[in-house]
């Protein structure tokens, strides 16, 4: 199976939006850095609604993808900012031309 990637949006409470920026900008670059099974990991801040968080993450494999949800820094950030999300979706999508 080739490569996939995750879409994922997160909204949070507006109090915790500096926090949930820094402790995910945090997580992605230690998954680039730490995964060798992660390819990319994106995180984009909607400029209209500031609360409002599009996260791109490329992985190997859903192997890849499960040891990543297993991680430190993952579970760490999952405990962190558990009260700060209002809402989440997740979107898996294949990707072409890899």
């Amino acid at each position: 199976m080739s490569r996939f990637a995750l879409l994922v949006t997160i909204r949070v409470h507006p109090e915790h939006v500096d926090a949930f920026r820094d402790g995910i900008l945090n997580a992605a670059a230690s998954a680039v850095r730490e995964e060798p099974d992660c390819h990319r990991f994106d995180v984009a801040q909607d400029e209209e609604d500031p609360a409002t968080f599009v996260l791109f993450e490329v992985y190997t494999n859903a192997d890849a993808l499960a040891h990543h949800h297993k991680t430190p820094h993952f579970l760490a950030f999952a405990q962190a900012s558990k009260e700060w999300v209002a809402d989440k979706s997740r979107r898996r999508l294949a990707l072409h031309g890899e």
